[in-house]
């Protein structure tokens, strides 16, 4: 990658590259020539700079084009045709039921994957097709390794997921089925993904991985569902809770409401709440101890953690930790923790309200409000927006639902009257039907 003084701008056959890619630790600005996942003075984290002229002055209304229609805010070339899949444009949802307060739901449980990390990886594999990549890899038996399975099969890439050892196969099917190659890591998350990174760089591999160290571009995909819900209602909304896995979803979120405040579309800005798993609370303890980096928040992390059955956000280690607890201190917000037992119950009660089947990774947001709820947080009119980052059809076969299923067992002759029982104090027919 060629160094460039700041300010200076790459030229392309149709004009100027809509972008600056500059290090968030020593401000070196870089000319996007050649693919680079940090700052190859320092090794910071990337950020991308764009000209106020690529101005969202008029967020258009919503279309076919998803979540692509704010490419002229993404770091991809404008002749590179996006690797896409239909990703963004999820719908938000006025949630059933009275608060004293207006719930809205943004359900990124129907994504192409089921997954908000489709924003990610649309960018992400996009880059990589735009800097000549033929094979990428990430460690995830997750949300992560499915998305970019789908958009590498998408592009004609050959995917490598590398998963935790016993990684139930119900999540490795969907990988097979992309085509994607499945390896088998025996060790810590922090050791996969220090060996997937140190491998990508070995053997010339892209990495996909969706913290920001290891892939800055993927990382902006996020902001997207700011722009959105800044879309959807016309404003920012006061609240937004979102589930913080390794922190780069919540940084993500909150980069793109800046953006938007900076291009003078609002002057607003919503306060954050970061949901975690009980006990899984380093970035709280980082947040209070004032960790300024990666390396002081793990040597925060010398405590055990239980198993929880919100594995998808159960980081040890959160790579982009220190992102997100700045985010959270800059928006006025809060951490907050959801027990199994919470989140299952916010899984039920999402469900039967509003029907919408999220994972159990996922409602953690619900039971975080609930918890503000019960301590006045929110004034009466107050906007909250609860981020629904997963579907639960995904994971149906890998866990167990405490949630008792009772099977009514009928036959022709009893059949009638057993509905007869369920429905009993329901209407079932309108005004008028017989």
């Amino acid at each position: 990658m060629l160094i460039s003084d700041p300010g200076q701008e790459e030229k392309t056959s149709s004009g100027l590259v809509p972008y600056t890619v500059r290090c968030d630790s020593c401000g070196f600005t870089l000319i996007d020539s050649a693919y680079r996942a940090t700052c190859p003075r320092c090794d910071g984290s990337l950020t991308f700079d764009y000209p106020a002229s690529q101005s969202l002055s008029a967020i258009p209304a919503l279309d076919e084009s998803g979540m692509w229609k704010y490419r002229n805010r993404l770091p991809v070339s404008p002749q590179v045709v996006p690797v896409s899949l239909g990703e963004g444009q999820t719908p938000l949802l006025r949630a059933r039921g009275a608060q004293p307060y207006d719930l809205y739901l943004k359900n990124e449980a129907v994504s192409p994957t089921g997954s908000h990390k489709d924003r990610s990886l649309s960018v992400a594999i996009t880059k990589a097709v735009e800097h000549g990549f033929t094979a990428c890899m990430l460690y995830s038996d997750g949300s992560a390794a499915l998305s970019s399975a789908a958009y590498a099969a998408r592009a004609g890439l050959l995917n490598i997921a590398v998963v935790p050892a016993g990684t139930h196969e119900s999540r490795l099917y969907p990988l097979a089925v992309y085509n994607s190659a499945i390896v088998e890591f025996a060790g810590t998350s922090a050791q996969a993904l220090n060996w997937v990174h140190e491998t990508c760089l070995e053997l010339g591999l892209y990495e996909t991985s969706t913290y920001r160290q290891a892939n800055p571009y993927g990382s902006e995909g996020i902001k997207t569902i700011s722009y959105e819900i800044f879309a959807q209602l016309g404003a920012v909304p006061d609240w937004l809770a979102v589930t913080v896995g390794g922190g780069g979803t919540l940084a993500g979120i909150w980069r793109g409401f800046l953006e938007l405040r900076a291009l003078g579309l609002t002057q607003s800005l919503p306060r954050l709440i970061g949901v975690l798993p009980c006990g899984y609370r380093v970035m709280e303890i980082a947040r209070r101890h004032g960790a300024a980096s990666f390396s002081e928040l793990c040597k925060l992390a010398d405590f055990p953690l239980a198993e929880t059955a919100q594995v998808k956000i159960a980081m040890e280690h959160p790579p982009d930790g220190i992102e997100a607890i700045q985010a959270i201190r800059d928006s006025g917000g809060h951490f907050a923790f959801a027990t199994d037992e919470e989140a299952w119950a916010a899984q039920a009660q999402l469900g039967a309200r509003d029907g919408i089947y999220a994972e159990v990774s996922a409602t953690g947001p619900l039971a975080a409000i609930e918890q503000l709820e019960t301590r006045s947080a929110f004034r009466p009119g107050d906007v909250v927006v609860a981020v629904i980052t997963g579907s639960g059809f995904r994971e149906t076969a890998a866990t167990v639902s405490p949630i008792p299923i009772h099977l009514e067992k009928v036959d022709r002759a009893t059949g009638i009257q057993s509905l007869k029982s369920i429905l009993k104090g329901i209407t079932t027919c309108p005004t008028g039907a017989k």
